[in-house]
């Protein structure tokens, strides 16, 4: 008898085992990696006031809308605030000339500029106050 339930209980535990293992692992399918191979991560990374802070981000959102119907280069960005409280966004660029021609384009967009200025004027700072790191995905 107890070599019986010790075979059911085997069993019943192996069974468990390889059903739980995909849903268990399936809860990763959804992520994809941040950028691919070659692909250019820009963070912009600016100090503002805890009291600007929502303000801030709704005219960051705003300038994204801005580029996404205006900009010849195709580039994601996503606003949001840092760990340590500063404000700014993140881009994705598809490679290192895709950057350099987004960056050529938001230089001659006055409308841009304009924006980027408001940006950092709402936090009391400039935009050269803005902290801009690049990484290239490998």
């Amino acid at each position: 008898m107890f070599a019986k339930n010790s075979l059911q209980a085997l069993a019943l535990l192996t069974a468990a085992t390889f059903t739980a293992v995909p849903a268990i692992a399936g809860h990763h399918e959804g992520l994809q990696p941040p950028a691919k191979p070659g692909q250019v991560v820009v963070t912009y990374q600016g100090t503002c006031p805890n009291e600007a802070i929502d303000t801030t981000l709704e005219k960051i959102k705003s300038i994204i809308a801005y580029e996404r119907a205006n900009s010849p280069v195709l580039y994601a960005s996503s606003p949001g605030v840092w760990a340590d409280g500063k404000i700014g966004a993140v881009d994705i660029h598809e490679s290192p000339e895709a950057m350099e021609k987004a960056f050529a384009w938001q230089a001659s967009d006055k409308a841009w500029s304009d924006g980027y200025e408001a940006i950092a004027a709402s936090c009391g700072i400039t935009v050269e106050d803005f902290v801009v790191s690049v990484f290239t995905a490998r």
